[in-house]
């Protein structure tokens, strides 16, 4: 789905949409032959129709100069592919979602294990982090946070601490529309690239996770 030969045919796809409508359905701007949208509370312009995508901001404070090859993929993904419905807040995890269940075990060991791994000593930082990036509390777990990562896709991430008895946890639920937006193999790769910009700024492990190339 992300590879790089993927790039030229989700730009074709991208071009060949009306912008106007695309930026109706996706709840984005678009001016200048430019989209503006959100993503992980940064700003984002995608080019119409090269597919040019990039951080608007710059600056000392700000350490990202560009988007993994996947987020861009994502991006242009989201804008052509866009149903307009609003978001439903009600969730489902990775297992739940259409075809979720082929994937479940990678997805376990590219993003919740590593979340639960590294955060559940560190709670506050998980949620400082959490909220720096645009989230808002959620009442679930030990900690939790939900993140609007697109304009009308968000993410709840939770973390339980664990004890004797049990080992930390960390869990990733899908609002229901998500799946109106993107296919379950691309929110696999959204969720893994908002946990490492959020979370694991810097990891490249991932740069072109897919699933379908994963066991399990």
């Amino acid at each position: 789905m992300c590879s790089r030969n993927a790039f030229p045919i989700v730009v074709s796809e991208f071009a060949s949409r009306d912008p106007v409508e695309m930026a109706e359905l996706s709840g984005t701007k678009f001016e200048g032959n430019n989209f503006y949208l959100q993503y992980c509370n940064h700003s984002i312009t995608a080019a119409y129709p090269s597919g040019e995508v990039k951080f608007l901001e710059t600056g000392k404070n700000f350490k990202r100069e560009e988007l993994t090859h996947d987020e861009k993929i994502i991006i242009l993904q989201y804008l052509t592919s866009a149903s307009g419905l609003p978001q439903r807040e009600q969730w489902l995890s990775f297992l739940d979602l259409r075809g979720g269940q082929l994937h479940w075990m990678p997805f376990q060991r590219e993003a919740l294990e590593p979340l639960a791994r590294n955060y559940f000593n560190s709670m506050d930082r998980f949620l400082k982090l959490g909220l720096e990036h645009g989230g808002s509390s959620f009442d679930k777990g030990d900690a939790g946070v939900v993140i609007p990562v697109l304009p009308r896709i968000s993410l709840a991430f939770i973390l339980w601490q664990g004890c004797e008895e049990f080992a930390p946890r960390s869990m990733i639920l899908f609002d229901s529309a998500a799946e109106t937006y993107l296919a379950t193999a691309t929110l696999y790769v959204l969720a893994i690239q908002a946990l490492i910009h959020i979370w694991f700024p810097g990891d490249t492990r991932f740069d072109s996770v897919n699933p379908r190339h994963q066991g399990g």
